[in-house]
């Protein structure tokens, strides 16, 4: 029998676009530095991470975060799964692209990553090395440059280790209004119904390749949601194999939400033999982002 101990975190690093606005101010500085520390303290094998961001200069030279993580935590696979642009969704109304047009960036780009220090493989076939693929989970009919139209995707990924673990990072909706100080009804109930369609478009992915066939899946990332919302009880009671890998100090990983909208699931719980889970909820984490990272240690049959 074949186990596998891994230490995996989810960590939507928040306002990325903000880290490279100006490389000499002391606040920027301060982030990114912070969020260097915190990548080496956390020591994860596999990093997951939302809200990452990108920018090609006026001399062609890209200037990206994926690169402060790659050293920072030593990784030699990584993988930047795009799902906004300025050449693709050029908007007026997203001021980071206005920036980028005035600041002759050829390209700005935000988007979810991965960082491993096991080598992916081909889903199909995990004895060979592959790539992680980028899936749509929704897609406007327009983008308008604010955070109703953002499309959401899902990085699939498998690593080349035994048992071969299948990997899901994902961000999914949020709505302007949905949350309090400025909650509108039924941006709330649109925005819960959002996700329960991207949850359930993803279980939909799985179902026949993973699912059925009992193999090991973690789904981590930032789900704007909490776990009694509809969309998570859906992944966890129509698919009972499903469990929320519940941290210790299990409690808000968002300053503006009571309870964790940051997650770690595991399937199937039959293949799970044990497992210690946290929230990174420091000093640290506070100055690296405004969520706080989700930490986990499995051992996987």
């Amino acid at each position: 029998m074949t186990t596998l101990n891994l230490r995996l975190a989810t960590l939507n690093i928040g306002g990325g676009e903000k880290t490279f606005d100006e490389f000499t101010h002391s606040t920027q500085q301060s982030r990114q530095e912070a969020l260097e520390l915190l990548v080496k303290h956390i020591n994860a094998d596999i990093l997951c991470l939302q809200e990452v961001t990108q920018y090609m200069d006026a001399d062609g030279l890209t200037h990206s975060l994926m690169n402060v993580f790659e050293k920072a935590g030593d990784y030699p696979h990584a993988f930047f799964g795009k799902i906004i642009s300025m050449e693709t969704h050029m908007q007026v109304k997203k001021e980071v692209m206005v920036k980028g047009i005035f600041s002759d960036w050829w390209n700005w780009s935000m988007g979810n990553a991965l960082h491993s220090r096991f080598p992916f493989a081909r889903l199909a076939d995990p004895a060979r090395t592959g790539m992680p693929r980028n899936i749509p989970l929704f897609q406007p009919l327009a983008y308008e440059g604010n955070r109703d139209t953002d499309p959401r995707y899902a990085l699939l990924t498998r690593l080349k280790e035994a048992p071969y673990p299948f990997i899901v990072n994902l961000h999914l909706t949020t709505l302007v209004g949905e949350r309090p100080p400025d909650l509108v009804p039924f941006k709330k109930e649109k925005a819960q119904l959002m996700r329960f369609q991207q949850i359930s478009r993803l279980l939909d992915l799985i179902r026949t390749y993973i699912l059925e066939q009992n193999q090991p899946l973690i789904v981590a990332g930032d789900f704007n949601a909490t776990e009694d919302e509809s969309g998570l009880r859906h992944l966890l009671s129509d698919d009972p194999g499903f469990v929320r890998l519940r941290p210790e100090n299990d409690g808000p990983t968002h300053p503006d939400l009571p309870r964790a909208v940051d997650h770690i699931f595991f399937y199937p719980r039959t293949r799970l033999v044990d497992y210690a889970c946290r929230i990174e909820a420091g000093e640290l984490s506070r100055r690296a982002s405004d969520h706080l990272p989700v930490v986990a240690e499995l051992q996987i049959r």
